[in-house]
């Protein structure tokens, strides 16, 4: 199919008949799908773009869409997803930004999100979120926070952090 018969089809195809030709065109002619108005063509388009045009769609209705494109853009565009409504894409952004931006999500709503910035921020931010309210999140806080700190988390009101601190602390002293 030529770019022109994919432009037309565009414009005066059916959701069928639309979805296939994005399925089935040259990833370069997508770039004219990225304001289709069925949201499964704009998915479609997202899964299968370049990632150099996936800016685009950053701010898509479809939070589908948008999930697509955190976990494909270019990392360097995801501070821009760092807000977004869905936990889902600022979970998809949390495992692929670069490290730095991390702390601007430590207070994030959603545990999910914040379990992830555990798991991966540079362990001297840890000890800002070791009294999280989210036991999960202090959990996965126990497993990496500095030794100097682990202090902080020994009385924590669930056993599984306190059993994370105890193992820790002793093979810390056993070492």
């Amino acid at each position: 199919m030529t770019e022109n018969e994919f432009i037309n089809i565009l414009k005066t195809g059916d959701f069928k008949e639309r979805f296939d030709a994005v399925s089935r065109a040259e990833t370069f002619y997508l770039i004219h799908a990225l304001t289709d108005k069925d949201e499964n063509v704009r998915y479609k388009v997202a899964s299968r773009i370049p990632s150099e045009n996936l800016t685009a769609l950053i701010n898509d209705p479809y939070k589908e869409v948008r999930l697509i494109v955190a976990k494909r853009i270019d990392a360097k565009e995801l501070p821009k997803m760092l807000n977004d409504k869905s936990f889902w894409v600022r979970h998809a952004a949390a495992e692929r930004i670069d490290e730095s931006f991390l702390p601007s999500l430590i207070g994030d709503k959603e545990p999910i999100v914040r379990i992830k910035v555990a798991e991966r921020i540079n362990p001297k931010y840890l000890k800002d979120m070791a009294k999280d309210g989210e036991a999960l999140v202090r959990k996965a806080v126990a497993k990496r926070i500095p030794e100097e700190y682990l202090s902080l988390m020994q009385n924590d009101e669930s056993e599984s952090v306190r059993n994370i601190v105890s193992e820790r602390l002793t093979y810390i002293t056993t070492k």
